[in-house]
């Protein structure tokens, strides 16, 4: 007897998922009371994400419920429809040969099976109560078996959903948090701490968990974040605290005379013209050029050799010290202006006291004044930063100050007269004032 080489060759390969889509269909024993196909459809769709089911297939099955009726799903029904691949195609906006591996991609995840007639083709035919009398093509029996299935598989995907939303807001305040402490140990030069390190843990731990749904693996990497977020905060509070050795004097002044006076212990009232400030003492129009007494620095020498006096500081930023015009000019005012010029640019208060204790008051004045000059023109990032190199380098006797101060009034210089080369306005608005206030005083 003769065998054949490819018997089934052009027909349709009956393999694993045909078989189990065939016993979905033999198990169909019609809808609950009272249940539409769409509560079918949509239980399959609310499913459908848990169970990796691709949008794909879910867009040609609920194309396909478009040809079934309600009296399909009824028991001792089988829904059946019978639409061609061609038709199929065209609606779904694709060639047929992807609807035929689409459609085989749905028989693989058992939602639908097939029904063939004899002669391979699709077709069928309803009676006129809308029954169907016979019908071959795409059977989607399976999904009304599984309805309990997608049912169940649903409500289990949408509790992970909310676990996971919860472990992955918690790496997100995790991994902020980390880059917070970051960036104050970089402010500060904790280069020790290797805040960098926990920094890109942090943001590659995030990356790598964005679509993992495994709880269990999502919980270890929560909490090693937050450990390490932990850890680090400990130590920057370390590095960083300053500790509350004397009173509440400490807190609210840069240096520590045991002459200052500060407006929250004062019992004398002040004057109309007493400027009142965190870590400035008092001053009154009597008090001139007094400063709370302390040793002569390095940089006050130098400020003094190259002539830096407050008049030589409202000439270099002079919007910066519009405000002095109104005052006495003394180095007091000046000291008063850059402390709060320093918190309105983001320098921590920390920063300024090292530059006072280190720099004296009036160096440590013309250095936050030249650092915010320099930081409005691009020249410094990060003025926090910049001032505690120019401290480090105080300390080390390293610091030109007056040479910078002289080079940022030549460049001041330069900007003007080249507004007036060009034919435009180049005068900064600071020194329009006090060419206004110093006529109003000569008109006196």
């Amino acid at each position: 007897m003769a065998a054949a080489q490819s018997p089934g060759r052009g027909l349709r390969r009956f393999d694993e998922h045909a078989a189990k889509a065939t016993k979905l269909v033999d198990e169909f024993c019609g809808l609950e009371t009272g249940m539409a196909p769409s509560n079918a459809l949509a239980a399959l769709k609310r499913a459908a994400p848990y169970m990796g089911v691709p949008l794909r297939v879910v867009s040609v099955i609920d194309l396909l419920f478009a040809w079934t009726k309600p009296q399909d799903w009824q028991g001792g029904q089988i829904p059946v429809v019978w639409p061609s691949n061609d038709l199929l195609a065209q609606k779904l906006g694709v060639t047929v040969r992807q609807v035929q591996k689409l459609l085989n991609q749905a028989q693989a995840f058992g939602l639908i099976s097939f029904r063939d007639s004899p002669n391979g083709h699709r077709g069928g035919r309803r009676g006129a109560d809308g029954f169907i009398t016979w019908g071959y093509g795409i059977v989607l029996a399976p999904i009304g078996t599984r309805l309990q299935e997608f049912a169940a598989r649903a409500a289990k995907g949408a509790a992970e959903d909310a676990a996971l939303t919860v472990l992955r807001k918690r790496l997100a305040a995790a991994r902020r948090n980390i880059r917070a402490l970051a960036q104050t140990a970089f402010d500060a030069d904790l280069h020790d701490l290797k805040a960098g390190d926990d920094l890109a843990l942090a943001l590659m731990a995030t990356d790598q968990m964005r679509c993992v749904r495994d709880a269990g693996l999502l919980t270890a990497c929560v909490e090693q974040i937050e450990e390490r977020a932990r850890r680090l905060a400990e130590a920057v509070s370390a590095k960083i605290a300053v500790p509350n050795m004397v009173s509440d004097q400490d807190d609210c002044s840069c240096w520590d005379g045991p002459e200052d006076i500060h407006s929250t212990t004062t019992n004398q009232l002040q004057s109309a013209k007493a400027d009142n400030r965190s870590g400035l003492a008092n001053r009154s129009s009597e008090d001139g050029d007094a400063l709370p007494s302390q040793p002569q620095t390095a940089v006050d020498d130098d400020l003094e050799k190259h002539g830096v006096d407050p008049e030589f500081m409202m000439s270099i930023a002079p919007e910066l010290c519009s405000g002095l015009l109104y005052r006495d000019g003394s180095w007091g005012e000046v000291v008063a202006t850059a402390e709060r010029l320093a918190g309105q640019s983001g320098i921590s208060n920390h920063a300024f006291k090292e530059a006072c204790r280190i720099m004296g008051q009036r160096g440590a004045a013309a250095s936050v004044i030249a650092t915010i000059q320099k930081y409005r023109r691009g020249e410094v990032q990060r003025p926090g930063a910049y001032l505690r190199g120019m401290s480090s380098k105080a300390d080390k006797g390293e610091l030109n100050l007056g040479r910078t101060l002289h080079g940022l009034k030549d460049t001041s210089r330069a900007v003007a007269m080249r507004g007036m080369s060009d034919g435009t306005d180049a005068t900064p608005i600071g020194s329009l004032m006090s060419r206004l206030v110093s006529r109003g005083a000569g008109l006196r």
